[in-house]
């Protein structure tokens, strides 16, 4: 009986990834239709979702620490040897220039200001915003959370016992995540319908008796108008399509460069024979630890010249250490949401939210939904009038799921294919021969470590 089920299971787990798309399309629509033909149905989805932003800033601090902490202690303790090690820092750094890429064109998208206020010079406006970032460094609860993980996490690599229960705690993260995809259409009906009735919901919202209106999102010179259901619902894809843009302008870069320095490689048969057979998966499930196997796969089968440790490293451990596309759609939809709030962060206000986006980076699962952990230490680094601050989170947490985080999932698991073929190439020619003696040691303190346990 138990096997029948979970034969049941596994298939409709294959059927929804395979039809994800179209799901995802049609409960999303669904969700716009009940809302609009139920109020009861609206009300209930919008008490459920108002909940959670009440209770927000009690749930996040805790789930950032239990994900930041565990995160942090497996990637210290890697034993990858030196490229393992050469590999991290890289992409590392190519986190750090994917936020800064993604903080100036939501500058630019948005017609954002330099500086704070006009006449202000730039050290001025610098140290006006350090000046908020330090205050809030010891005073707010994500930030307190975010410095508990980072203690943690070092401690756990030195105290075995809590380092096995932070990396099982971490293992049954992942594993629960595999069942998120059952939620999914659920999910987006849901969102369907809170995306729809959000202009009615923030128009009965007073704040110093005066009722708040939503402002015109501005993009490209064209204004769109959030206070009818229909305008909140081109933000959304619009909002969405722009996280896409941002992240594929991201990953050409990446392209050329690779094509540029792996004679082997062909942008050409990237796209033909692996981009369209993982990229529909990632698009669909939101979720890189679904696709890690399948992409493993079609990277060894497409690029077979990359060597099993690079792919192995690279690819497998790309959904926390290469996650730029998650990062590019946190400072996106943060400007989404902050043109219709009517504020206008500064390109050095968002450069200030670098730092903390890269950290908290390394403690996202890998799941839909994950950029609800960024939201509330976005508000308190731009910021934002502490009235505001609930409807930010209410719009921010609404509006990341569902096309949001099909696309910067897409841009995640993709850069981690290309990643592992540019530095396959410094792999041969700075790691090879020490990497060979690494592994052979390694399987050398096995071999002696099993013959005592016998013995």
């Amino acid at each position: 009986m138990l096997g029948k089920v979970k034969n049941f299971y596994s298939k409709l787990q294959n059927f929804l990834e395979k039809y994800m798309v179209l799901f995802t399309i049609v409960f999303f629509l669904v969700g716009i239709v009940l809302a609009k033909f139920s109020a009861t149905f609206a009300g209930v989805i919008d008490s459920g979702i108002n909940g959670f932003v009440d209770a927000y800033g009690y749930v996040a601090p805790p789930a950032i620490f239990l994900i930041l902490a565990p995160s942090l202690a497996k990637l210290l303790t890697s034993k990858a040897g030196k490229f393992g090690t050469y590999a991290v820092v890289w992409l590392a750094v190519r986190r750090l220039l994917a936020c800064i890429w993604a903080a100036i064109f939501t500058v630019l998208i948005f017609g954002f200001p330099f500086f704070s206020q006009e006449g202000v010079g730039m050290g001025e406006a610098i140290i006006t915003a350090l000046k908020t970032v330090g205050i809030m460094a010891y005073t707010s609860p994500f930030m307190l959370a975010i410095w508990c993980g980072i203690v943690v996490g070092i401690v756990s690599v030195k105290v075995k016992w809590l380092f096995k229960f932070l990396e099982k705690f971490l293992n049954g993260f992942e594993a629960v995540g595999q069942h998120f995809l059952l939620f999914v259409p659920l999910f987006m009906m849901a969102i369907g319908s809170y995306v729809y009735n959000l202009p009615a919901a923030v128009g009965q919202i007073d704040i110093g008796n005066i009722a708040f209106t939503l402002q015109n999102v501005t993009v490209f010179g064209f204004d769109i108008n959030p206070n009818t259901a229909s305008g909140m619902i081109w933000v959304y894809v619009v909002g969405a399509l722009l996280v896409g843009l941002v992240c594929f302008g991201w990953h050409f870069v990446l392209l050329f460069i690779t094509k540029r320095k792996v004679k082997y490689f062909s942008i050409k048969k990237y796209f033909l024979k692996y981009w369209v057979k993982v990229y529909p998966l990632l698009w669909s499930t939101s979720s890189e630890a679904l696709s890690t196997p399948l992409n493993l796969y079609l990277t060894k089968k497409y690029f077979p010249e990359v060597h099993s440790t690079v792919r192995r490293f690279v690819v497998g451990m790309g959904s926390y250490l290469n996650i730029n596309g998650t990062l590019i759609c946190v400072f996106v939809l943060g400007g989404v949401v902050t043109s219709m709030l009517g504020y206008s962060p500064s390109l050095v206000e968002w450069l200030l939210v670098v730092p903390i986006v890269f950290l908290l980076g390394y403690g996202v699962p890998g799941i839909p939904g994950e950029l609800v952990l960024f939201a509330g230490p976005i508000a308190l680094l731009l910021n934002l009038p502490e009235e505001i601050v609930p409807i930010f989170l209410a719009l921010y947490i609404g509006l990341q799921l569902g096309l949001p985080d099909s696309f910067r999932t897409g841009n995640n698991s993709t850069d981690n294919c290309v990643c592992a073929v540019l530095l396959n190439e410094v792999y041969n020619k700075k790691f090879a021969v020490s990497e060979t003696k690494f592994l052979e040691q390694q399987e050398e303190n096995l071999f002696f470590s099993n013959n005592k346990n016998v013995q």
